[in-house]
């Protein structure tokens, strides 16, 4: 945290963060992301698209000096005991289960700072050997290969990816003691890289409230972005939005095409912290991006179980229209059952065919060499939503007919590459790793024109999905 100026009547100390070493603190995240895209598809049902993920972490400070600490993050995409709704209704615990299955850990320990920000990943090369070993059967500019490429420019990508809440606690945390009052606002400037642009933030710092008998402060910051950076940081996905729907351009009136060429964001956290010792027991926030007519809302709601939560639940907790994905339990002792690196993989150029052979009725075959029949999918519904973590994707229902084709094909093909094809076109190479039921299909590692451009053609109702084994 950015220290304010000391002040001295009716004032509230916040002592600097030391906390105790070998202690494990557990904390439960609950997190939502709302997507809304109704200005270019239309529909009420675009208006607000809600995924949610519900999980249990746990931190240990396993050393401490003057210069920083070393911790350690165990990390987990189980759903807690509590968790309210079906597992489906969860679908960013399955995807946090597929990325600790790509980068191969189940817990995290780095060097930090005094204020507990991470400064150096250890065992980084683990992870990246991990990586390239699960890639290797990618080709070589797809987005796997990419993602990768940045771990080895910056392990740190890792944490950001894994452990979000270890950098959204040390932003409340402050390696040296300092007094202010109630009321009392003070701004920082500060620089955020987006798409490679180093876009200037300005943050007001206020101490809200404080509780004398839980001897906690409560402090709020406001982020706002500078409007040219970010627009120039936004160029050239607001250029591929408006090309991806260039009919629905064409319809918008002169203010919806202005919002359509326009990009903001804002972002707003709510940090309780102890004023025993620094430490950030409760978060808050909340982050607001709209980018080429596309909204999309954030929220993360952190709180140590030792103390109740005091904030309110994240955005949209409990809305009624939940994005869903179905979640398999993973065999005891055999977590990388349900990898999936294919969060990461994009839209490939392979060479396709034109028309695809399909065996009879749909049913699934293998002649004697092993070869396996292509088959032929309905599409019930589709929906495409983003995730903070991984992106951009597109989300599938299957008919309950198409559903067990797919799951009998999946049980075939165990083991092998396959294509899904669309519109002739491979837009995803999974690896089966175990039989998949219940109809749910979900594409990842697009962009979002990519994602959007799936999801129209999908969206007829003579829509179908190409599956056969990859040449």
């Amino acid at each position: 945290m950015a220290t304010g100026p000391a002040q001295a009547a009716e004032s509230v100390t916040v002592p600097p963060y030391e906390p105790a070493i070998g202690a494990e603190s557990h904390y439960r995240v609950q997190k939502t992301t709302e997507t809304d895209m109704s200005l270019w598809l239309d529909k009420p049902e675009a208006s607000s698209v809600v995924m949610r993920g519900d999980f249990r972490q746990s931190a240990t400070v396993l050393s401490r000096n003057d210069e920083g600490m070393r911790v350690k993050w165990r990390l987990s995409a189980d759903l807690p005991p509590d968790a309210t709704g079906t597992a489906d209704s969860y679908a960013m615990n399955a995807m946090f289960r597929n990325s600790l299955a790509a980068y191969g850990v189940e817990e995290l320990e780095f060097e930090a700072d005094p204020s507990g920000t991470p400064t150096t990943l250890v065992g980084a090369d683990q992870i990246i050997a991990n990586m390239e070993m699960l890639l290797s059967t990618s080709a070589s500019d797809n987005t796997a290969s990419r993602m990768l490429q940045a771990v080895k420019g910056n392990p740190l990508v890792v944490i950001n990816v894994l452990a979000p809440e270890s950098m959204i606690l040390a932003l409340g945390q402050s390696s040296e003691a300092f007094t202010t009052d109630i009321g009392q606002e003070w701004t920082v400037a500060g620089s955020e890289e987006l798409k490679g642009v180093l876009v200037p933030t300005s943050t007001v710092w206020k101490l809200e409230a404080a509780d004398k008998a839980r001897q906690t402060a409560t402090f709020s910051a406001k982020v706002t972005y500078d409007p040219a950076a970010l627009l120039q940081s936004q160029q050239s996905s607001i250029d591929g939005m408006i090309a991806s729907f260039a009919d629905r351009a064409k319809q918008l009136t002169d203010a919806q095409l202005a919002q359509a060429r326009s990009a903001g964001k804002s972002r707003t956290v709510t940090y309780v912290n102890s004023t025993r010792d620094g430490s950030t027991i409760e978060v808050l926030e909340n982050t607001v991006a709209s980018v080429g007519g596309m909204k999309v809302t954030v929220a993360t709601h952190i709180w140590r179980e030792d103390q109740p939560p005091v904030l309110p639940a994240p955005h949209a907790w409990t809305a009624e229209t939940l994005s869903g994905q179905r979640v398999e339990p993973l065999p005891e002792n055999n977590r990388q059952a349900s990898i999936d690196l294919n969060q990461y993989r994009a839209k490939t150029n392979a060479d396709t065919a034109s028309s695809p052979d399909q065996n009879e009725g749909g049913k699934t075959a293998a002649d004697s060499s092993g070869n396996i029949a292509p088959i032929s999918l309905k599409v019930a519904k589709v929906k495409t939503s983003v995730d903070p973590a991984a992106g951009p994707a597109v989300e599938i229902a299957l008919t309950p007919e198409s559903a067990k084709v797919f799951e009998d094909f999946t049980r075939t093909a165990l083991g092998k590459k396959t294509q899904l094809l669309v519109d002739g076109d491979v837009v995803f190479e999974p690896v089966v790793r175990e039989p998949i039921m219940g109809g749910s299909v979900t594409i990842s590692g697009l962009d979002s024109a990519q994602a959007l451009a799936v999801e129209r053609k999908l969206s007829s109702s003579e829509a179908t999905i190409i599956v056969r084994l990859a040449p």
